[in-house]
């Protein structure tokens, strides 16, 4: 239990850095460029945009490759979850960017460099139309407006909005958690601010569909609550006591990433 408030801590005060470290071969200007978007992305800001262009991720996105070939060679940085998250973020941008400087095509885009079951890639995706554009999409009839797709339906588009929204807010989960966030604090982290219903369905790449199924997902995703993994970790007891929960919300939380 203390690895996670303490790991909380560590990338509160080594984030910037190890970016800094693992970023050695781009300028300095487009580092620090590197480092607000991280910080936008480990924050989950809903209302601000990318300020790194379709060449910055181009570039970033291989620096990020060889960062991540080299971390699962050596071991480097793995421990700072939400920064590797960041890096197999930025490689799904830059597929995207890539197909779409080249093609003009986002029906290309959303058919070749979008994944169905990957919600980081949707929030790529979305992420990227809406650098592009420089505007917030509000529903999928407006991410079909803005692209002109039209080998997706408006349902799938509006999956794919969902998903990318849904990846934000179980980010913000998991960073709580990771800070120390007790149960009370993740039921004020709530669905509607990052753009969700009050529930939903069909998300390919979805682990929740509403703000319980999320959170139970976020403790057991935090915890290691897995088949098995009780013999080597504390207690679902302990783990309540921990982040201050019914001891019932973590039996269903056992029971919902256990037995569906």
């Amino acid at each position: 239990m203390k690895k996670i408030k303490d790991f909380g801590m560590k990338l509160e005060s080594s984030g910037e850095a190890t970016l800094r470290d693992i970023f050695t071969g781009l300028n300095s200007d487009l580092t620090e460029r590197v480092i607000k978007d991280y910080q936008r992305y480990r924050e989950c800001e809903l209302s601000s945009l990318s300020i790194l262009t379709a060449d910055d991720i181009r570039e970033i996105g291989a620096e990020a490759e060889k960062v991540m070939s080299l971390s699962l060679r050596e071991g480097e940085i793995v421990d700072e979850i939400l920064l590797i998250d960041y890096l197999i973020y930025l490689n799904y941008k830059k597929q995207i960017a890539e197909t779409y400087q080249e093609s003009k095509d986002w029906d290309k885009v959303i058919s070749t460099a979008v994944y169905s079951d990957v919600t980081t890639s949707m929030e790529a995706f979305i992420d990227y139309v809406e650098e592009t554009y420089k505007t917030k999409v509000k529903d999928g009839k407006h991410l079909q407006k803005l692209t002109g797709i039209k080998e997706e339906t408006l349902e799938g588009l509006e999956e794919t909005l969902i998903n990318a929204r849904y990846n934000k807010y179980f980010r913000a989960l998991r960073k709580a958690l990771q800070e120390g966030a007790k149960y009370k604090d993740l039921l004020q982290i709530k669905p509607k601010d990052f753009g969700l219903p009050k529930t939903w369905s069909g998300c390919g790449g979805c682990d929740g569909s509403d703000q319980y199924s999320s959170i139970l997902w976020a403790i057991s995703f935090e915890f290691s609550i897995w088949p098995g993994s009780l013999m080597f970790l504390p207690d679902l007891r302990s783990i309540a006591e921990e982040i201050e929960a019914p001891y019932s919300v973590l039996m269903d939380c056992y029971r919902y990433t256990n037995m569906g």
